[in-house]
């Protein structure tokens, strides 16, 4: 199946609907979503004070989240 393209600003937002529709991290967290690579490869960066408050419960649940929307989606650009 083929990759969806999407803005980092949309992709951001997936990934913040998807983290606080679990228990698992905090609200509030902040992150970004930026380029990795070239071919549209992509990673989620989270702010040095969101990361500190977060479980490694939290932690698995990122990884998680990333690894599934990284096989959906590739950065426009």
């Amino acid at each position: 199946m083929a990759k969806q393209n999407i803005s980092s600003y949309d992709l951001s937002w997936i990934f913040l609907e998807e983290l606080q529709a679990t228990e698992d991290c905090p609200t509030g967290a902040a992150l970004a979503v930026i380029p990795d690579g070239e071919g549209g490869g992509w990673r989620v960066v989270i702010e040095t004070r969101s990361r500190q408050i977060m479980t490694p419960k939290c932690a698995r649940r990122v990884a998680i989240i990333e690894r599934r929307l990284r096989s959906l989606y590739t950065l426009d650009g």
